[in-house]
This record gives C-alpha cells, structure tokens and sequence, in this order.
C-alpha cells in the first residue's frame, strides 16, 4: 500500500514538473505582458500631452483673449483649469504605479499589482473622471453669463451648443480609448495570472 502511494506522489511530482512552462514560453509570455504595457503607456502620454494642451490653451485663452471679470466666471474657469490640472496629476501617477508593476520580479507580486492597478483605473475612469467632466461643464456654464454681456445671444447659443456636440464627440472618443485601456489591463492580468497557476 505504501509503495502505491510512493508510486502515487512521484506520477503526481513528475506531471506536475513536466506542465510547468519552459523558459521560452515564459519569456514569450512577458513580451506580450511587455507589449501591452507599452501600448498603455502610449495611451497615458497621449492623453497628458491632450490635457495639458487644452489646459494651457484655456489658460492663455482666459488671460489674453477673454479675462473674465465676474467672480461666478472666475470661479467657472478656476473649476475649469484645475479640473484638467488635476487629470493630468492622476495620469502622472498612473505612470508611477504602472512602473512599479513593471519592476517587480515575483510573479505573485506582479499579479496582484496589476488588479490593484487595474481597479484603480477603474475607479478613476468610473467615479473621478465624470466628476472633473461634471465639475469643468458647470465652470463652462458659470462663465456664459459674462459671455452674454459682451456676445450677441445667438454667438452665446452657438457656443453652448458646440460645447455640447464637442462634449458628446469627445465623451465617445475618449470612451473607447478606456474600453481599450480596460480590455489591455484585463489582458495583462489575466496573462499573469496563467503563468501563476501553470
């Protein structure tokens, strides 16, 4: 019976040596980790750079062009500008924390890293994001009553509506690129997780 068993365990040892992965599959495994990462990154970047541009172009617009002069509108552009100001800062970080991810060699490690990183993104593209969307809509809307004094009603309209059908564009544009971003995250840690349980 006890030599079954001996029997037993070393069938059990060897199978579960020969389905461990090989060095190949395992590098093959951290390129497509690797790659999607990169991929993210570029998306990271890309929406800074978004950001910081339009920050700086409502920055300059509301210095130069059009200084507004009402405390609501000066409100309605501080809740602009800081809103964007504080989306860059969160995507700064989200640089920071993926490169942690990046460094970690313990693959236990790297996967719960990743669906930590991975739900804060979530949280920021579910709960922080519509809430600097919301608050940048109301410092629009705190400024069109100035607007209003020195525009014709119909250039006062026509803003509003722009803003809108720019806002809708925008929110689908920007949508997608966070679907792509969730489904690459997912990816990445469903990967990790394959190596971790082969």
């Amino acid at each position: 019976m006890s030599m079954d068993f001996k029997q037993l365990q070393e069938n059990w040892n060897n199978d579960k040596e020969s389905r461990k992965p090989n060095s190949e599959y395992i590098n093959s495994i951290y390129n497509k980790i690797k790659k999607k990462q990169q991929e993210n990154f570029f998306f990271y970047y890309g929406t800074i750079l978004i950001l910081m541009i339009t920050c700086i172009g409502i920055s300059l617009f509301f210095y130069y062009v059009a200084p507004v002069k009402h405390l609501l509108s000066r409100i309605g552009a501080g809740l602009m500008i800081s809103g964007l100001i504080v989306r860059i800062c969160i995507e700064i970080i989200s640089i920071g924390k993926a490169r942690k991810i990046n460094e970690l060699d313990d693959i236990l490690k790297t996967t719960e890293n990743t669906a930590k990183f991975h739900s804060y993104r979530k949280f920021i593209h579910e709960i922080i994001a519509p809430i600097i969307i919301t608050l940048y809509t109301v410092g629009f809307f705190m400024i069109t009553p100035e607007f209003s004094i020195y525009l014709q009603k119909w250039q006062v309209i026509l803003m509003n509506i722009s803003y809108v059908i720019i806002g809708i564009i925008l929110f689908f544009v920007i949508r997608k690129g966070v679907q792509k971003e969730m489904k690459k995250l997912k990816e990445i840690s469903d990967i990790k997780n394959d190596l971790e349980n082969s």
